[in-house]
């Protein structure tokens, strides 16, 4: 082999390694990327729960709401704060009437009746007992054929 032939060889293995480098440093980095990306999604959702950004928005949403009694002044921004109240439930009669909730549940007990040994169940020719083979694979022409195959 002469020294060309060696020169233009060693070229060749010099760029393979280095493609073969490079694509493993993209794939790399695609992984840490995709990563990142990820908990990155689960990171905003978190932080915009648990941080002023959320409220301090929602109050500037309701900045126009103003009453004399419950008055918060955050960040030069006024807002509202009402309590909520419900009615107070009252009892009824028909709610302690126990007429009016009474379920009544028939169950049925089921007996099946006991199983009985017969004589063709333990006779030993009514079941198969012999193992079965598959035969065996062979390999045709279409499975190894460039033009089944080719892309």
């Amino acid at each position: 082999m002469n020294k060309k032939a060696k020169n233009k060889n060693v070229m060749k293995t010099k760029n393979n390694v280095q493609k073969a480098v490079l694509r493993f440093a993209a794939v790399v980095t695609s992984f840490v990327l995709i990563s990142y990306t990820v908990s990155a999604q689960d990171f905003w959702k978190s932080f915009l729960e648990n941080s002023s950004f959320g409220h301090i928005a929602m109050i500037m949403v309701d900045a126009e709401a103003t009453t004399a009694n419950n008055e918060v002044t955050i960040s030069n921004v006024e807002m509202a704060v009402e309590t909520e109240t419900e009615n107070v439930l009252e009892l009824e009669s028909w709610m302690t009437n126990e007429a009016n909730f009474a379920v009544t549940f028939e169950i049925d007990e089921v007996a099946d009746e006991n199983l009985e040994l017969e004589p063709w169940m333990m006779n030993q020719e009514v079941f198969q007992t012999a193992t079965e083979t598959d035969p065996a694979l062979e390999v045709e022409d279409w499975m190894v054929s460039d033009a089944v195959w080719s892309i």
